[in-house]
């Protein structure tokens, strides 16, 4: 499905990159053609659909769909020395600008926990996705134990679902930002030397 999605894009930017390369050769008739800048126009539009199709596999979740972090040239990934992860920022995501805090501590501390798994190199976005449920279910399983009140179970279980889901569904993005930040490959360690 998200092939579908990648190939509209595709064909969409395409058009639009080709309508801006006509509309400025016309406008520049007069003018003497300069290949440089016809090369540069060209290498700047590919990097461009390199950027985006990068972003749009990040959000599908890989080129698998599974959501792996590698490095390109087939290493293994290795912790970035002296990267400092950021703080955890509880059950919200800047990226999509929400907050969800729902007044349950124990469930701040498992968003927090699942922010430092994406933030250590190597980790498994399965298995911190994995280890978040758990987390989540055994807060509802509490709150059973402690108010035995069959609607704040509810309650608890429609909001771990509802957390749960966001993560499967939008968290590959925010795992692969993480991952690039707390990780080097091999030929990026070359580039800093």
């Amino acid at each position: 499905m998200h092939y579908f999605f990648i190939s509209i894009f595709i064909v969409l930017f395409s058009f639009g990159f080709v309508s801006r390369v006509c509309s400025c050769k016309q406008d520049r008739e007069h003018e003497t053609p300069d290949w440089r800048m016809t090369l540069k126009t060209i290498r700047n539009g590919i990097h461009k659909i390199d950027t985006y199709l990068n972003a749009a596999l990040d959000l599908f979740g890989g080129e698998d769909g599974l959501c792996h972090y590698k490095c390109s040239d087939g290493y293994k990934p290795v912790p970035r020395h002296g990267y400092r992860p950021p703080p955890p920022n509880g059950c919200g995501s800047p990226m999509f600008g929400f907050q969800f805090d729902i007044g349950i501590p124990s469930m701040t501390k498992c968003c927090n926990q699942h922010d430092r798994c994406y933030d250590t190199c190597g980790s498994d976005k399965h298995d911190c996705d994995e280890q978040f449920q758990v987390c989540l279910e055994t807060i509802c399983r509490n709150v059973q134990r402690t108010l035995g009140l069959s609607q704040s179970v509810q309650a608890c279980e429609s909001a771990v679902s509802l957390l749960f889901d966001a993560v499967m569904h939008l968290g590959c993005k925010p795992y692969l930002d993480s991952q690039r930040a707390s990780c080097i490959c091999r030929y990026e360690e070359k580039l800093e030397l």
